[in-house]
């Protein structure tokens, strides 16, 4: 076990919940903009327009962590202020088995289903919708449902409400386990899949460039976007299992962190992804002069940013072909 006193992992999980949820707050302010208003911001997107599924995910995101900050600032001021019984804060973090521990404890498991299920979503979406290529992912992805249905399950019946105990230690960590194995699967099959639809795209000459000849690929800037993305949620999900396996008390940050890191890259992939795709003063778009008879219309610049979510854009990116021939 760490040195670090189980009051004081929580005062400091606390801690962190607060400024990162400051910071997600201000993230899902600008993301829920670009969500329901025009690029121009000059009027609200019509109900065809809006992408629901994002909408549902952000607002499931924001009601699952701000349920979790306001269960946590309950369970302080009942150990700090309210509680004057023998074991002090330790008594009610270490006896708290009734309904503030099992929110807490469901809080987490399933703001973090709800970012890998976004991320299987996404990686379905671009691969053509194909079911083939998520196959692996999906069925992960339902193994840690069970996998969190069985943990609330033997916590509820655990004689003491911490998470990190033996008896359900096992379940955590294949949680944690499978979910870093469907990070790194879902965002390695999305960054794929852009490269692939980048590469055709200049070897067909649909090629972003700039006004002062540097190459500028709107899709090299939504890969660069995934892949930070992905790196922050794996990294804190890796060291969530660290903590987690260790049975350290450091658990109790590293879940805040997780909590609410899942939050902020879902608003940050769809902030910086509409930005990508905005027209831009000092940018030239070079195409073919033949395009593929399939093909109904095509978008080179950011338009209206009709299409918010932004990785979408492959769609339009990739509707570039040479000419057939006959």
């Amino acid at each position: 076990m760490s040195s670090l006193s189980l009051p004081a992992a929580e005062l400091i999980a606390q801690t962190f919940a607060c400024v990162l949820y400051g910071i997600y707050l201000v993230t899902l302010g600008i993301a829920g903009r670009l969500l329901l208003t025009t690029d121009s911001g000059r009027r609200w997107r019509r109900r065809s327009e809006i992408k629901w599924v994002m909408v549902v995910v952000s607002g499931l995101l924001f009601v699952n962590s701000t349920l979790d900050l306001v269960v946590a600032t309950i369970t302080l001021v009942q150990a700090f202020v309210l509680y004057t019984g023998p074991g002090g804060a330790t008594h009610i973090f270490t006896h708290g088995s009734g309904w503030q521990t099992m929110i807490k404890s469901f809080c987490v498991p399933f703001q973090t289903l709800l970012g890998d299920g976004i991320l299987i979503y996404r990686c379905w979406f671009l691969w053509n919708k194909s079911w083939l290529v998520i196959a692996l992912p999906f069925l992960i992805w339902l193994t840690n449902v069970a996998c969190t249905m069985r943990f609330l399950d033997l916590l509820a019946q655990a004689s003491q409400g911490l998470i990190i105990s033996s008896a359900i230690q096992p379940w955590g960590q294949a949680f944690w386990s499978m979910t870093i194995c469907i990070n790194i699967m879902t965002t390695s099959l999305i960054v794929g899949r852009i490269w692939i639809v980048d590469r055709q795209n200049k070897k067909y000459g649909v090629d972003t460039v700039s006004t002062y000849g540097r190459p500028r690929s709107t899709l090299s800037l939504a890969m660069r976007n995934i892949i930070e993305s992905g790196m922050i949620y794996t990294v804190v999900s890796i060291f969530t299992l660290a903590t987690y396996t260790i049975q350290s008390t450091l658990h109790y940050p590293a879940s805040a962190l997780e909590i609410h890191s899942v939050g902020i890259t879902f608003n940050l992939i769809l902030i910086r992804g509409a930005q990508t795709t905005r027209p831009r003063p000092d940018v030239a778009v070079s195409v073919p002069f033949h395009v593929s008879q399939t093909q109904t219309h095509a978008t080179t610049g950011g338009g209206d940013g009709n299409d918010l979510f932004a990785l979408s854009r492959l769609d339009k990116e990739s509707q570039f072909a040479p000419a057939e021939r006959t």
